[in-house]
């Protein structure tokens, strides 16, 4: 028969006596078996305490460092607004500058630039969208802003690349198309825009302003806007004292309501040549120069063909 008790003895060391105990077997495996699981389980719990304390300097680490970018994705944000703006001021300089130099304009929809399609950011970030949807969707929309941003910048300097190459080839047309501000005047402005259909101020009812009327001190001087060969220098029904100017290539600029002419028919003119004054004359409220621009036979705009209307003031 298998023994169903075990004898332990200890034994002293030197001299004494020996102690023994009598266990029987199966109350001392059951007893090794308790003293092993409570060893074990002890193990777990400071492991499991240790891991949790590790756990948690991890997540106050993981949120620290998700302010920081959120913080980041804001400022970014507003960044990205301030260069939409810049790049609107600059698309707006580069539709002059192709005008003057003779450049087809874009259509609207190629300014848009959009950026379209799936994938991108948010394929990549498909993760960070699970876990953080908020964080994901903002550095979405920035990452789409600047993309978009980016190929504006792109379609921008290829456009006013051309258009430098257009004028620098073309130079001596550039000099004749009338581009700056025609009245020499301490304070001079707007005060009447180009417009297809305006309520005359003195006839009372309304027709096309072919041009721009710019309202300065009587006696300001007028220059020509662009070079090229008199056509015109005398009074004309409704323009009073009026100065055309024909700058070639269906360019032409008619300067009315003058107080004085100072140049005369076939004569050439250059960029920035006096050729009258500022005055009343025609169907005139006040001192003022209606200024026009005709491209082909056609009025158009002349604020679009100013390159910068400031500084070619005095």
């Amino acid at each position: 028969m298998k023994a169903s008790y075990w004898i332990i003895q200890i034994l002293p060391e030197g001299s004494g006596s020996s102690h023994s105990y009598r266990l029987r077997k199966r109350t001392a495996l059951l007893g090794l078996a308790g003293l092993v699981g409570l060893i074990g389980l002890t193990s777990v719990f400071f492991v499991g305490m240790l891991g949790r304390d590790d756990a948690i300097e991890e997540l106050r680490r993981y949120r620290a460092e998700n302010q920081e970018l959120i913080a980041s994705l804001d400022a970014l944000e507003g960044r990205t607004g301030r260069l939409g703006h810049a790049l609107d001021d600059l698309a707006a300089r580069e539709h002059r500058f192709r005008l003057v130099a003779g450049l087809p304009l874009y259509d609207s929809d190629v300014y848009d630039v959009g950026v379209g399609g799936p994938g991108g950011f948010e394929t990549a970030s498909a993760g960070l969208l699970g876990v953080a949807p908020d964080l994901a969707k903002t550095a979405t929309d920035v990452t789409l802003d600047l993309d978009q941003l980016l190929r504006r910048a792109e379609l921008l300097s290829t456009s006013l690349e051309e258009a430098a190459d257009s004028v620098t080839t073309r130079r001596e047309l550039y000099g004749r198309i009338p581009a700056i501000w025609p009245v020499l005047a301490e304070d001079s402005w707007i005060s009447s825009p180009f417009s297809y259909s305006r309520m005359h101020p003195l006839l009372g009812y309304r027709r096309p302003h072919p041009g721009v009327d710019i309202s300065a001190a009587e006696g300001s001087y007028v220059v020509a806007a662009g070079g090229g060969r008199v056509v015109f220098a005398g009074p004309e029904r409704g323009y009073g004292r009026l100065v055309e100017i024909d700058h070639g290539d269906g360019y032409r600029s008619r300067y009315a309501h003058l107080a004085r002419v100072d140049v005369r028919v076939g004569q050439l003119v250059s960029r920035g040549d006096l050729i009258g004054e500022v005055g009343r004359s025609g169907l005139a409220t006040g001192p003022n120069l209606h200024y026009e621009i005709v491209k082909d036979g056609r009025p158009v705009n002349p604020w679009n063909y100013l390159l910068d209307d400031a500084s070619y003031r005095p």
